[in-house]
C-alpha cells in the first residue's frame, strides 16, 4: 500500500491534483488564504489521517469480502485527493521543505 518515493515524485502528485481536481484545489487555496501556517499544517495532518483511515477501510473490506464496497472506494479516492490538494497548498505556503527532509540523510525521525 505504501511505497517510498523521491520528493520530486511526491511533488508531481500535487501538480497532478491540479489537473484531476482543479475545483478542490481552488477551494482549498481560498480556505488556506484565511489560515495561518499552523492551521494549514493541521488541515494537512487531518487530510493525511483521513486518507490513511480510508485506505485501511478499503483494504480491510477487500481482505474480508474479496472486494471493497463502492462507499469505501469513493471515500479512499476522495481522501487521497484531499490529502494531495492540502499537500500542494502546504508546499505553496512553504510548509513542506525538501531540504529539511533530506538534511538528515532522508530520515524524518
Amino acid at each position: 500500500m505504501f511505497t517510498l518515493a523521491s520528493f520530486d515524485e511526491i511533488a508531481g502528485i500535487g501538480h497532478g491534483i491540479e489537473i484531476t481536481n482543479p475545483t478542490m484545489v481552488a477551494r482549498i487555496r481560498r480556505v488556506a488564504d484565511t489560515l495561518n501556517r499552523y492551521e494549514i499544517a493541521a488541515r494537512l495532518a487531518d487530510a493525511i489521517t483521513d486518507a490513511a483511515d480510508a485506505a485501511h477501510t478499503r483494504a480491510f473490506e477487500e481482505a474480508q469480502f474479496g472486494e471493497a464496497s463502492a462507499d469505501a472506494i469513493v471515500d479512499c479516492e476522495y481522501y487521497d485527493d484531499l490529502a494531495a490538494a492540502w499537500s500542494l497548498v502546504a508546499s505553496e505556503h512553504q510548509l513542506i521543505n525538501p531540504d529539511a527532509i533530506f538534511a538528515h540523510g532522508g530520515s524524518v525521525h
